[in-house]
């Protein structure tokens, strides 16, 4: 019960890793806002949960809409009195696109989902998180963080990004009892990287992909008390594909 009375509100916990990230957390005693735009799932997934006797709530939640995150987190304290963990797990692949095979609207679209989205439901957070005096921001990488080669150039330059956004997070409220950390999976088998023929895999010393609840552990681990002195850390789990590159 690691996450025990803790309201998390986990986006993108729909499907693949949020998914198994939503249902590890209630589990672990979590209080769990699945946010996503998919009704079905969400809803799927809350039955799920409540059938194991955890607590879960669906809200339908647009990252990119500003003035729909800021509702879905009035709405989150209203339902629970408060929120604790914030996890930015909504994200989008560009198919290894370079820039000259990238569209502006794709690429406006990438950025949206996987910069935008994290800057917008962190903004509605934290005065919140500020108020109480603490708070944890999981933001969700890759190995796209760090290195090129994992996706095109719109998706690898969007995990960049997020990277320094995260480190940005814990320099400015670290001392407001505020955590952040990026919590960076390699190739893991979730929806986004169905049908793709990923060389990497022969290149990862564990010799397979990833599983979403493997990285749903480690999730809870930056979650938890546990992972208290960590500030700006990228937690990485990719069976060691990223220490031969």
């Amino acid at each position: 019960m690691k996450l025990e009375n803790k309201v998390a509100f986990v986006i993108g916990g729909t499907s693949g890793i949020g998914e198994a990230t939503a249902k590890k957390f209630a589990q672990e005693g979590a209080k769990v806002v699945i946010g996503g735009r998919s009704e079905d799932d969400g809803k799927r997934i809350v039955e799920e949960i409540k059938k194991e006797n955890n607590e879960a709530t669906y809200l339908h939640t647009d990252t990119t809409d500003a003035e729909e995150i800021k509702n879905v987190v009035k709405k989150i304290i209203e339902l629970y009195g408060t929120i604790d963990i914030l996890y930015n797990g909504a994200g989008i692949h560009d198919s290894y696109k370079t820039v000259l095979d990238t569209d502006e609207s794709e690429y406006d679209k990438i950025m949206a989902v996987n910069v935008k989205g994290p800057y917008l439901a962190a903004k509605a957070v934290l005065p919140h998180f500020i108020e109480k005096g603490r708070g944890t921001i999981i933001n969700v990488g890759s190995q796209g963080s760090f290195v090129a080669g994992p996706g095109g150039s719109t998706y690898v330059t969007s995990k960049h990004a997020l990277e320094g956004f995260t480190k940005q997070l814990a320099n400015d409220f670290g001392s407001k009892g505020i955590k952040s950390n990026l919590l960076a999976p390699g190739f893991v088998v979730t929806p986004m990287t169905e049908g793709i023929d990923d060389k990497r895999l022969n290149d990862i010393p564990e010799q397979r992909a990833g599983e979403p609840e493997e990285i749903a552990s480690a999730a809870t681990f930056l979650a938890s008390d546990e992972s208290n002195y960590m500030q700006g850390a990228s937690l990485v789990i990719d069976g060691g594909w990223n220490i031969g590159r």
